[in-house]
């Protein structure tokens, strides 16, 4: 391609550049085969691009009188034997497909092509086997961390729900303030006072009574995910159980 100087292509959309590149191609391996010296090579490939574009919506009978022009025109050219064997090359290959040629220099080709992104996940490298564990101790250290989550969910939800439940409470208390709209210089009576002071205290009461009580189901929750951590068996490897087994059979040997 670089020395046909050809622009680059898509063989998969558009296969006629490689169906004729294809035919170049040959025609400059089978001149190298039969000894022709490079410059001849060269000769046989302008021979074939020529006759190839010449013959192109010719009849078959048409293009027998264009490979007989070609031959007249390079007689002088090529050496008599060397243009014999290119005659019959031709013969051979471009003129024995010679309809499946023209249909592919004549016919323009419907493109219905659709394209899907495939991606790939390449497996995880393989960790080294002296760090592996056993399948049940594996599955207990999941188990442990499963929990050990779920705690600090809780944790996490308290906190939030605090904020939230002392957030809700200065703003009704805000509002509650604002709506009183008091004077300056207003007297305010006794018993007004003391609804005042206690509506201002249910609303914090109230607050801080789900809180207190949100905290209090919190904590018996992480107390049942604290208990079943420690209830949790903890599995016995078959490391551990060969070795012990090896040490028995070691003291019985010993007594004996």
């Amino acid at each position: 391609m670089k020395l046909l100087k050809w622009e680059v292509f898509d063989e998969e959309k558009n296969l006629k550049p490689g169906i004729l590149l294809d035919y170049l191609y040959n025609t400059i391996i089978f001149a190298a085969e039969k000894g022709f010296p490079w410059p001849s090579v060269a000769l046989a490939e302008h021979f074939s691009e020529e006759l190839l574009y010449e013959t192109e919506g010719k009849t078959m009978q048409e293009a027998l009188g264009k490979l007989r022009d070609k031959c007249e025109q390079y007689q002088y050219k090529l050496n008599p034997n060397y243009l014999q064997n290119l005659v019959n090359h031709f013969l051979e290959t471009f003129f024995r497909h010679y309809r499946l040629y023209q249909f592919v220099l004549c016919e323009v080709r419907e493109i219905d092509q659709t394209l899907h992104n495939l991606e790939v996940h390449v497996p995880q490298a393989v960790p080294p086997l002296k760090d592996g564990v056993d399948v049940e101790l594996r599955k207990y250290q999941q188990h442990i961390a499963k929990l050990s989550e779920a705690q600090a969910q809780l944790r996490a939800c308290m906190s939030v729900f605090r904020e939230t439940m002392q957030l809700k409470s200065e703003q009704e208390l805000e509002k509650f303030y604002e709506d009183l709209k008091l004077q300056d210089k207003e007297v305010i009576e006794r018993a007004n006072l003391e609804k005042i002071v206690k509506d201002a205290h249910d609303i914090q009461v109230t607050a801080a009574s789900e809180i207190l009580q949100k905290e209090v189901e919190t904590a018996f929750q992480l107390l049942d995910l604290k208990l079943q951590k420690t209830t949790v068996p903890l599995p016995v490897s078959k490391s551990s159980v060969f070795s012990a087994t090896k040490e028995v059979k070691a003291r019985k040997i010993s007594k004996k």
